[in-house]
């Protein structure tokens, strides 16, 4: 059983209208968020011409120092097998974390729109290569570029899933043929209100024709369709989705990234954005009113004018030393006087230390974390940084999950990538190895590798690493895997595993050698003299003094 082409064209055309509509409603809020992000905060706010107008940027800071803590250096996952060779595990493992290590800014990317915005999405996309392996990218995908099915529970429930966009009439061209198109200009999700007329005029490099792409989970159905062929009546492409789970289920390439979820809507995110945009708001009000009291309260005085010719107004505002200045007037009473300007309220100082209070709380982040300075004690810093820890991991978690999903959907690409019996060369382990489809064809069990680590998480681990060495060493540690975690944790050379030389024989006469129980009692007195110089003032975390304000 399946579609007929007219009902698969209803169903596209009644679901895109449902998801324009969706996020044409949420325009304004989104639009509000992008400013915020960008410190363009005035930029769509009605303002008077003569205010000078201020915004801070802590909208800019907020979501990057999340990035900080969510970013990952070097993403990788370790990859295991149900039923198959293990062999074959870690070929699908160095192929899988081969393509993520080179999508590292893209994951970065959705990231930072699943912070601004309520959520984000990776899409592995067809790219041309000589190298197989490399004949696909990913890109970060923005929320209301992809159509989902909302009455689902949870994403693995979907009926359908797609992607809303724009693509240059010569590409869709070169993938689809030759066929007569009605192109248009490109209209971004904050510019409906660019398009013209005028722009219809363009060559076909510079238009468009809308697309969606279309995933048809009930009968394994890829559509693409365009308004902007045959009136919207025929399909570009209708086929099975090529890519496939294991046990030959369809899967999309569209991977979702949600930090934050709404409880009863799953499928619908929480932006972290959103939680301080109020505050952001009143504080760009506050610094512009302060902004402008202040330019208020320079030197201003009133004159009678029929006493001061300009002349003689000319030589009070240049402030001359000695200067003489002659007015017709009978007395000087009263020819010039200050303007008196009302001081602000106590209240002002008042209000903005709330407003910064209620942005600390809109954030899991600890102050100084983001960079602002603060009196808190060593032993709160280390309480806080792990609170921000358990958080930031919590979310970690998050994006661990989209990692493994790319990584797979990657490995199950490049199965349909190898069909045609092409096959590819590749190093592991010093050795020449052939990939094809039937070597990474597995049932494969993926678990993120978490490779982030911020400096201050950096420092709490080496100073727990070694006021446990002691501990360790009492356990049965041998010295060897000590000093090989200390290497890691430190980053220092590798070199310092090598063994050293045997030590030369003492000459005779001079004394015999330790004992068993002397050897024991040194080591034990080294290793604890060597974490207390490792660690030195580590101990405690010496910030400097909060100041006025924070991040401006």
């Amino acid at each position: 059983m399946s579609r007929t082409q007219a009902d698969s064209i209803k169903l596209i055309q009644e679901t895109l209208s449902h998801h324009k509509k969706h996020w044409d409603d949420k325009r304004p809020e989104m639009l509000r968020y992008r400013n915020a992000y960008l410190t363009e905060f005035w930029k769509n706010e009605r303002h008077s011409d003569e205010m000078v107008r201020i915004e801070v940027s802590e909208g800019y800071a907020y979501i990057e120092s999340y990035i900080s803590s969510l970013f990952s250096k070097a993403p990788a996952v370790e990859v295991g097998k149900d039923e198959t060779s293990i062999e074959e595990a870690e070929l699908a493992e160095m192929l899988a974390n081969r393509f993520l290590y080179d999508q590292r800014k893209a994951i970065e990317n959705a990231s930072r729109l699943a912070l601004i915005y309520p959520n984000a999405f990776l899409k592995l996309a067809p790219k041309a290569s000589s190298d197989i392996l490399s004949r696909c990218t990913t890109r970060a995908l923005e929320p209301w570029s992809v159509i989902i099915d909302r009455d689902a529970g949870m994403w693995d429930e979907q009926r359908f899933t797609g992607h809303h966009y724009y693509l240059p009439v010569q590409e869709a061209k070169n993938l689809y043929g030759q066929k007569k198109y009605n192109a248009v200009p490109r209209v971004g999700y904050f510019d409906e209100s660019k398009r013209s007329s005028e722009s219809e005029q363009l060559s076909d490099e510079y238009m468009y024709i809308e697309v969606v792409e279309f995933y048809d989970f009930l009968f394994d159905r890829l559509y693409i369709w365009s308004p902007n062929y045959a009136m919207g009546q025929k399909l570009l492409v209708n086929e099975s989705i090529p890519v496939r789970s294991y046990d030959d289920e369809p899967i999309s390439c569209i991977i979702p990234l949600y930090y934050s979820r709404v409880p009863d809507k799953p499928l619908d995110g929480m932006p972290a954005m959103g939680r301080i945009y109020d505050q952001l708001y009143e504080k760009n009000i506050m610094r512009t009113f302060w902004a402008n009291s202040v330019r208020r309260d320079s030197r201003q005085y009133l004159y009678k004018s029929e006493h001061l010719d300009e002349e003689a107004l000319a030589k009070v505002t240049a402030g001359v030393d000695g200067a003489m200045i002659g007015v017709d007037s009978e007395t000087l009473e009263g020819l010039i006087a200050p303007i008196q300007v009302q001081p602000l309220s106590s209240n002002f100082d008042r209000y903005s230390m709330a407003i910064d209070q209620d942005i600390q709380r809109g954030s899991i982040m600890a102050p100084f974390a983001k960079g602002i300075a603060t009196r808190a004690t060593a032993t709160e810093i280390t309480a806080l940084a792990q609170y921000s820890a358990s958080e930031v991991g919590r979310m970690a978690i998050e994006r661990d999950e989209a990692i493994c999903d790319l990584a797979l959907v990657y490995l199950r690409m490049l199965t349909v990538l190898l069909e045609d019996g092409e096959k590819q060369m590749v190093t592991m382990d010093g050795e020449n190895v052939i990939v094809s489809a039937e070597a990474i064809t597995g049932k494969y069990r993926l678990a993120a590798l978490d490779q982030a680590a911020t400096p201050l998480s950096e420092t709490l681990q080496r100073q727990n690493l070694v006021q446990l060495m002691p501990i360790l060493q009492g356990l049965g540690v041998s010295p060897e895997k000590m000093k090989a975690e200390l290497v890691r944790m430190f980053d220092l050379p590798v070199s310092f595993l090598e063994e050293p030389p045997p030590p030369e024989a003492p000459p005779q006469g001079l004394g015999s050698p330790p004992s068993p129980e002397d050897i024991v009692e040194r080591n034990e007195t080294g290793a604890q003299a060597t974490a207390d110089e490792l660690l030195g003032k580590q101990r405690t975390i010496d910030l400097p003094v909060q100041g006025r304000g924070g991040i401006a």
